[in-house]
């Protein structure tokens, strides 16, 4: 007969994480060398190296700090974030033919959340500062649901009323009658209805006849709803914990991953934590290890009068652990309190708590600090510096020597502009001797800032070398200061991309998918988005796209612009290589790339409704310029067709005229030579009759072709007009 399993107690399962965190890494301490987790941020503030005690006890020794670990962070953090300005850092990646449409509309809608709801960016550089600075960075992702409770007041409410308010007005709410309130006056206001109902019954009325009674209620509600919505935070890393032989910056793989954080009473019991549980854990008093961090004061005090904001100390652990005694070990949600007092135990699919470094160092859970690179050079130079300035101080105040009763002191020791000093002899007041700086000290600096760009520091006071180059135009030149000053960095970049932000968009799809009720949707650039994250699949693969830092988006936005110019000779000579929408494409990233998000509120995006409407009143304006056109070439056509008519009856016109003037010319020359043989002849009267006759009929013919020569010629020309 096979062993029944054995359910692990509550004081089982709170002995093991305890255990565990007691062994674990984080919790104040530097994982490596049980460094104070305060003392990165003791250097990023100038506060350390500290003065020597000889330099202590006299105040006017230089307390220069240099600060090179702040200044190589927040260089860094400067080159860097810019990659992350982005509207689009995840997509996730479709899970086989037919997903895309789905996919890509999900990374919209998580992109836009992340980034516009969530504060994204903030949030990037938080988690980036933690990892230059403590070697790794955490982000919690999880579903916050708490308790919101509103009180309301009702007066004179009949029992149709009450029972609408007392109906929930929203999912998750509970109403309840917290007090009914009834003084003499009112008891007797609301006695009225019923004395009157009394009154009409002794007059004779019939009860039926009479009115219905009416009571009323003066009510005090309490709303209680159940409000959640996703949370993104960046925890400090004194407030993780992870087990002691953790291998990796991923945290859904460890065996404990554990958040350790004060929060108040009325915070946890709005958590829905038992509120005697609650009360039963002590106040929260000061921590060396915890309150670390602290930059403001030394001392801290985390004590209330009263109990709802007195603050607790709780952690809440993911835990692989066999409670159900099966022989597996499953992940569990464990919260315990201060004094080991249970608070929540339940099972978890996943880790709320995401994990990420900067610099990864192979099978360690943290990577490298840029503070780490910087600390050595930060701790050379301090002392360097403070000697040059203490040099140069004592050489505008040198110290001097006197011979002993022959000055008088007091005006030695009175200094004023001008002021003079009784001395007994010359000589008797001289200056002492002084160690000049040596010229090594220079030469070290030097090789100290040379040794920060190669550590790490580069970003500091390279940017404007990279903008001068990318000003000169010189690409290569360019290119050779990016080569230098940007592998690191966009190898940081790269290495926040696959740990912390890749589970970051990982979980928050979850938290989405299993909890948000209803539709999503968001405006994404110039439409609207819109989804049903219930019916989402789960999606654990996701493509991490960082962007580019400043001197490549510089270099990236030059190229883009003389690609529009090209785009702009294509367009001006119609070739069909030119399309609106690459062209929009290439303006819209130009944009981007400086810094304007929205380009859309700048040019229309031919693939908008916008666009699309504006390109049909573009066509329809272009069909009707066609349409005139072509009325304007058929009224141009009709006009030459009739100009080439009356050319034509213009011309036969003045052939006839033509052939009308050869035919008088030939009847004139004709009559010239008859009235020529008549001159030369006897004229007989029977030969001047005949004469006589032919010229009347010759001359009778002339008029009427010269009287028709005219007619034509007149009609002619009316028909050209």
């Amino acid at each position: 007969m096979a062993k029944q399993p054995k359910q692990m107690s509550d004081d089982e399962l709170v002995s093991i994480c305890m255990e565990e965190i007691a062994r674990g890494i984080g919790g104040g301490l530097d994982a490596e060398n049980d460094n104070d987790i305060s003392l990165p941020l003791d250097y990023y503030l100038g506060k350390l190296p500290g003065i020597s005690a000889v330099a202590a006890k006299d105040k006017n020794a230089s307390r220069y700090v240099s600060m090179d670990v702040m200044d190589g962070i927040e260089a860094t953090v400067a080159e860097i974030m810019p990659t992350f300005s982005t509207d689009s850092i995840g997509f996730y990646v479709p899970s086989g033919e037919g997903d895309e449409e789905s996919a890509e509309t999900e990374s919209a809608l998580v992109n836009y959340l992340f980034f516009e709801e969530y504060n994204g960016w903030t949030l990037l550089q938080e988690l980036l500062k933690d990892t230059l600075l403590h070697r790794n960075c955490t982000a919690k992702v999880y579903w916050d649901e708490r308790a919101s409770v509103a009180y309301e007041e009702y007066d004179n409410v009949n029992q149709a009323a009450l029972q609408q308010i007392l109906a929930p007005n929203a999912p998750m709410q509970e109403v309840e009658i917290v007090e009914q309130v009834v003084d003499g006056e009112e008891e007797m206001q609301a006695m009225q209805p019923t004395l009157e109902r009394q009154a009409l019954v002794e007059m004779g009325v019939s009860p039926d006849l009479a009115p219905p009674v009416q009571e009323t209620f003066n009510i005090k509600i309490k709303r209680t709803t159940i409000v959640g919505k996703p949370v993104i935070k960046s925890l400090a890393p004194e407030e993780v914990i992870v087990n002691g032989d953790h291998n990796s910056p991923f945290l859904d793989d460890a065996r404990v991953a554990c958040h350790e954080k004060a929060e108040t009473s009325s915070s946890l019991i709005a958590q829905g934590f038992d509120p005697e549980v609650v009360a039963l854990l002590p106040a929260y008093s000061t921590n060396t290890e915890s309150l670390s961090r602290s930059r403001e004061s030394e001392e801290f005090d985390y004590a209330s009068s009263h109990e709802a904001t007195t603050t607790k100390r709780v952690f809440e652990c993911y835990i692989l652990v066999d409670y159900d005694g099966d022989g597996i070990a499953e992940r569990r949600k464990v919260v315990i309190g201060d004094g080991n007092h249970l608070l929540a135990n339940d099972p978890v699919t996943s880790v709320s708590l995401v994990g990420g470094v900067a610099t990864l160092m192979p099978h360690k859970y943290k990577g490298i600090s840029l503070f780490e690179r910087l600390r050595e050079i930060q701790d050379t130079k301090t002392p360097l510096i403070r000697s040059v300035v203490d040099a140069t101080q004592l050489a505008a105040n040198p110290r001097m020597g006197v011979i002993a009763g022959e000055v008088n002191i007091d005006d030695l020791l009175t200094s004023r502009t001008g002021g003079l000093v009784r001395a007994e002899s010359q000589g008797s007041i001289f200056e002492l001797p002084k160690g000049e700086v040596s010229q090594s000290a220079y030469s070290l600096l030097s090789f100290m800032n040379e040794q920060r760009k190669e550590r790490g520091g580069s970003a500091v006071g390279m940017a404007n070398t990279a903008n001068a180059a990318v000003g000169q135009g010189g690409d290569h030149t360019m290119e050779r200061v990016m080569s230098s000053m940007e592998l690191t960095n966009s190898l940081i970049a790269k290495s926040m991309g696959e740990t912390i932000i890749r589970g970051i968009f990982i979980e928050l799809h979850k938290l989405i998918r299993e909890n948000h009720q209803g539709e999503l949707q968001a405006r994404v650039g110039s439409q609207w988005i819109k989804s049903m994250p219930s019916e989402w699949q789960s999606r654990a693969n996701v493509s991490i796209q960082i962007g580019s830092s400043n001197a490549e988006r510089v270099r990236q936005a030059n190229v883009l612009r003389e690609a529009i110019q090209l785009q702009e000779k294509l367009a001006g000579m119609g070739s069909v290589m030119f399309e609106e929408s690459k062209a929009y494409t290439a303006i819209s990233q130009v944009m981007k790339l400086e810094g304007i998000k929205a380009p859309e509120r700048f040019f229309t995006d031919p693939e908008s409704e916008e666009g699309q409407q504006a390109n049909q009143g573009k066509q329809q304006q272009s069909e009707e310029m066609q349409q005139k056109e072509e009325m304007m070439q058929q009224a141009m056509a009709k006009a030459q067709n009739d100009m080439a008519t009356g050319e034509l009856m213009k011309g036969q016109a003045a052939l006839q005229a033509q052939q009308a003037k050869v035919q008088i010319e030939g009847m004139k020359q004709e009559l010239d030579r008859m009235t020529a043989m008549v001159d030369a002849a006897d004229k007989a009267d029977e030969t001047q009759y005949k004469y006589d006759k032919m010229a009347s009929d010759e001359s009778l013919e002339l008029t009427k072709l010269e009287l028709q020569y005219g007619t034509d010629a007149k009609e002619t020309n009316e028909g050209n007009k």
